[in-house]
């Protein structure tokens, strides 16, 4: 063989291998007149989410373009992973990653003069860009006391299909009182939380994309009660003191005041717990003056309120006794002229004291005293009458003679009357 022959064998098959590398080193691409049409599996992703994308291209005669045709992606927000990709059976599949930015994502993809612009590209919404107006905001517990507290604010976002939105930055504003954060990336629940501490009503308003919330944390008010005493009363006898609450509104409960002291003004508290209707209790005073009844209510919340009256105790009026002798005179000298002793019987006649309307305290003992100071009664049980008769001793000489009667009542105060019998020789 000539060597211009060789030579021509040799460039041939040069060539031939060129070719065949090149056509394996040059990625398969759709047609001319092919088109893309892109999809989603989730148009709305919270903060770093994913979803599937997929590319469908199809050759200008309807049919899928060949197997390896390879399918370029981009995206205006967030990453695609991996940035292209092969069809199998006319299909090719990547995954779209969010990242940590909220906005809308517009995902295109392109394979040789064949784009997904010709018809539209895949839109995703991520983080605050997926609300769509529509947040819950509460506030956990609504009211803070008078001297202020502080509440844990929640807001739940939603889709438009009121789905929650996980992974959504939330903003947080408040017209009074401060907040722990401003900002804040609902959970898996799509719950963002912050915490709020005021003194006074405050708004809260939680915004995220174009969804607004708001709540309104007020200042609980006291609680009311009301003390009720009479204006006077007696040392000694029992005072009826009410504290009285407040009736509520029909179709409501009545309202719980956790705790209510009572100063009764003499050293004495009374403390009433779990209170939902008027108390109403009994007090004794041992000593008359001026005392001032203070009611301090305490609610759940910390609340509190104050209330008082005033009352004037009396003295108490003291017991009665009333002491006579029968026969007297006496004569220690009988008609037959012998001189034995002589007898006169003391009659006792005691009572409490009181006024019209107002009984004072009971007689606790009755004594009798001689004229020489020798006892010669005592009772220490309430009686209201009692004879004593008394026998002078012989020899006794002539003229007057005192006895004593004290009573003495449960309030120690006492009484005395005396009674003098004549002695006749």
């Amino acid at each position: 063989m000539s060597v211009s022959v060789t030579l021509r064998l040799y460039l041939i098959a040069a060539a031939t291998i060129f070719v065949v590398v090149a056509c394996q080193r040059v990625p398969l691409t759709s047609p001319t007149g092919s088109t893309i049409t892109l999809s989603v599996d989730r148009n709305v992703l919270p903060l770093n989410g994913e979803t599937a994308v997929r590319a469908v291209v199809i050759e200008s005669s309807g049919t899928p373009v060949h197997n390896g045709t390879v399918v370029n992606f981009s995206t205006t927000l967030g990453s695609m992973n991996p940035p292209e990709a092969k069809t199998v059976n006319g299909i090719a599949m990547v995954t779209f990653s969010a990242g940590s930015i909220s906005g809308s994502a517009v995902i295109r993809a392109f394979s040789g003069g064949a784009t997904s612009s010709n018809t539209s590209g895949a839109e995703v919404k991520i983080g605050a860009a997926a609300a769509s107006g529509n947040i819950s905001v509460s506030a956990t517990p609504p009211q803070v006391s008078q001297s202020g507290g502080t509440v844990t604010i929640s807001a739940i976002v939603f889709d438009q299909s009121s789905n929650v939105l996980p992974g959504v930055q939330v903003q947080f504003t408040a017209s009074n009182g401060a907040l722990s954060s401003t900002t804040g990336v609902t959970d898996g629940n799509g719950v963002a939380r912050t915490t709020l501490s005021t003194t006074q009503t405050s708004t809260v308003t939680a915004f995220a994309g174009s969804a607004k919330g708001e709540v309104v944390v007020t200042v609980s008010a006291p609680p009311t009660v009301t003390v009720d005493a009479p204006t006077n009363g007696v040392a000694g006898d029992p005072v009826a003191i009410t504290v009285k609450v407040p009736v509520p509104a029909a179709g409501t409960a009545p309202r719980q005041i956790a705790q209510v002291v009572v100063d009764l003004g003499d050293g004495t508290l009374r403390t009433f717990t779990n209170v939902t209707a008027d108390v109403s209790f009994t007090h004794v005073y041992r000593n008359a003056g001026g005392y001032t009844i203070t009611a301090t209510a305490r609610d759940v919340n910390g609340n509190t309120s104050i209330s008082s009256d005033s009352i004037v105790i009396n003295f108490a009026s003291q017991p009665t006794v009333s002491l006579t002798a029968s026969p007297n005179p006496v004569s220690m000298t009988t008609a037959s002229g012998t001189t034995p002793a002589a007898v006169t019987v003391l009659s006792i006649t005691a009572a409490a004291g009181g006024t019209t309307g107002s009984s004072g305290a009971p007689v606790r003992s009755v004594r009798v005293t001689a004229p020489d100071g020798t006892l010669i009664y005592s009772n220490s049980n309430a009686v209201s009458s009692v004879t004593v008769p008394y026998r002078f001793a012989t020899g006794t000489q002539q003229g007057n003679y005192t006895f004593t009667a004290t009573v003495t009542d449960a309030n120690s105060q006492t009484s005395t009357a005396t009674s003098t019998v004549i002695v006749t020789p």
